[in-house]
């Protein structure tokens, strides 16, 4: 175990093969992914470095649906209702939330 002066919460402290001391900064640990318009934790998507979510296959780093790793489920199934019922004309573009035009005007669209 290091010496009490020695340990850290945020460096590591090493000593080289050279013989000189070193301190490496801990990484800190990356924060779960969350839906851009309710803030909830974000499910199917990995909580892990830039470097280990670069070794993940497509598939294993987001859910594969429109806006997968973007929008929870709950939030995505109310931007489809809101796109079907503005095409059909049940209600207009003011009474739609203003937060979820965007995903609603760049929603392809859907089968007839």
């Amino acid at each position: 175990m290091p010496a009490r002066r020695n340990r850290n919460a945020t460096f590591r402290h090493r000593v080289s093969p050279g013989g000189k001391p070193s301190r490496k900064k801990k990484s800190d640990k990356p924060s779960k992914s969350r839906c851009a318009l309710c803030a909830n934790v974000l499910g199917g998507v990995p909580c892990r470095s830039p470097a280990a979510l670069s070794k993940l296959a497509k598939t294993q780093k987001r859910p594969e649906r429109p806006f997968g790793g973007v929008l929870c489920s709950n939030c995505l199934a109310q931007v489809i209702r809101d796109k079907v019922r503005l095409q059909q004309g049940l209600i207009s573009k003011e009474d739609v939330d203003f937060r979820r035009l965007k995903f609603i005007t760049s929603l392809k669209r859907t089968a007839q």
